[in-house]
């Protein structure tokens, strides 16, 4: 190997390891953290969505109301 290829060596190995003594590198990892909570929180949420306790939302209740907004008063009974 030539001086060349050796130093050229030397500076590819120092531009491979990550920066995080520096105020930048602190900060990109401080980002992507965020970023990859930020994630978390809605995967969490969406399985929670899917797969939680069902609860009565005003889309579920549409179909139920009457005209002057109210919920329509429960079916009596049908008797036998």
């Amino acid at each position: 190997m030539s001086i060349s290829e050796i130093a050229d060596n030397k500076w590819e190995l120092e531009a491979s390891k990550a920066p995080i003594a520096t105020p930048g590198g602190v900060l990109q990892i401080l980002v992507i953290t965020f970023f990859a909570g930020l994630f978390a929180w809605m995967v969490v949420f969406a399985f929670q969505g899917i797969f939680g306790a069902r609860r009565d939302s005003l889309a579920d209740q549409y179909g139920r109301l009457t005209v002057d907004g109210k919920p329509a008063p429960a079916a009596a009974p049908a008797s036998q």
